[in-house]
């Protein structure tokens, strides 16, 4: 029959069949559609808190930021940073009945320069956000690095290494997202912390 429409018929058609092969794919495997839409695997662009930036409150915003049932909490910075040193850094996040969870962290000089090198290799729970400025590094949980690693707690344990050069104080800025694990931006809780470090 699609072959005796005319050439503007056809065109017309486009939309109305584009739209029914997608019904029809979400009908028949919805975690197609899921995939797509899923949180916290897919964060895009930069939500750290810092440098005048969101944080992932600005989408799961049902909870107030911080919330006190639940904890973001970081280890291994020091007070004071040693030039070309490598750190071990440990994110934690706690919080009853977590179903998944998610965080974005950077590691920028005062004028928001790069400080430093995330090292991620051979680390499959990490990855590095996408579409954020090239010249920056903003570290974030792969999919597989969302599923708890025991009842109400994750953890990721970071790798830092300092600048050869530290000229000015270095702020890291974390965002992390406890969330329930149902698919949307309802019912998560959003903890965020800024921690400055001196040179040593």
């Amino acid at each position: 029959m699609i072959d005796m429409l005319s050439s503007m018929q056809k065109l017309a058609l486009i939309p109305v069949l584009t739209f029914s092969a997608g019904f029809f794919i979400s009908m028949v495997d919805p975690a197609i559609v899921l995939h797509e839409e899923s949180y916290p695997e897919h964060l895009v662009g930069a939500f750290t808190g810092g440098f005048g930036e969101e944080t992932c409150h600005s989408c799961h915003f049902d909870y107030d930021l911080n919330w006190d049932e639940g904890e973001l909490s970081v280890q291994g910075i020091p007070e004071s940073i040693e030039e070309g040193k490598t750190y071990e850094l440990e994110l934690i996040v706690t919080r009853d009945d977590m179903g998944k969870s998610g965080f974005q962290m950077t590691s920028r000089f005062k004028d928001g320069r790069q400080a430093g090198s995330f090292q991620i290799a051979e680390n499959d729970r990490m990855m590095f956000t996408k579409q954020v400025p090239d010249s920056l590094e903003y570290l974030q949980h792969s999919i597989k690095g969302t599923k708890p690693v025991e009842d109400g707690k994750i953890s990721w344990a970071v790798v830092w290494e300092a600048p050869e050069k530290v000229s000015d104080v270095i702020y890291f800025n974390i965002t992390s997202n406890a969330a329930n694990g149902d698919q949307s931006e309802f019912g998560d809780w959003i903890y965020t912390k800024e921690i400055v470090v001196l040179k040593k």
